[in-house]
């Protein structure tokens, strides 16, 4: 059965996507090559992501989102308030902040999601119903 791909759903795998573009401009500031092939994988997945959104919006492309912004906003926010590793102290930049809002933005808008495919399935028959 075909799921509903609702406005919220495109405009989440919208973000998701520039959630992968700004890691892909974090790349050649990253001070080792551990940090690259997070910052490679972590653009990988949301790209991935974003796709399976975009076409399908389903349990799956939900968990890679789910995947996405608490690794996006879990090491966002460990950045800004202790600091990378090595570092001494916490590092507020825009790229952060714009990150936490991305990934805040998500999950605003699957909840927007799950909300209008709630309420059309309220009012839909199903194809079984009498």
């Amino acid at each position: 059965m075909r799921r509903l791909r609702t406005t919220a759903s495109r405009w989440a795998a919208a973000a998701c996507l520039a959630i992968g573009l700004v890691y892909l401009t974090l790349i050649p500031a990253a001070p080792s090559r551990v940090y690259v092939v997070m910052e490679i994988v972590i653009a990988a997945v949301a790209g991935l992501t974003a796709v399976k959104m975009w076409m399908h919006n389903c349990f799956e492309s939900h968990l890679g989102a789910g995947a996405l912004v608490a690794a996006t906003a879990g090491s966002s926010l460990l950045a800004m308030t202790v600091g990378l590793p090595g570092d001494g102290g916490g590092d507020l930049s825009a790229t952060r902040l714009v990150l936490i809002l991305l990934s805040v933005g998500v999950v605003c808008l699957l909840v927007q999601d799950g909300r209008v495919r709630r309420e059309h399935a309220r009012h839909t028959r199903r194809p079984y119903a009498r």
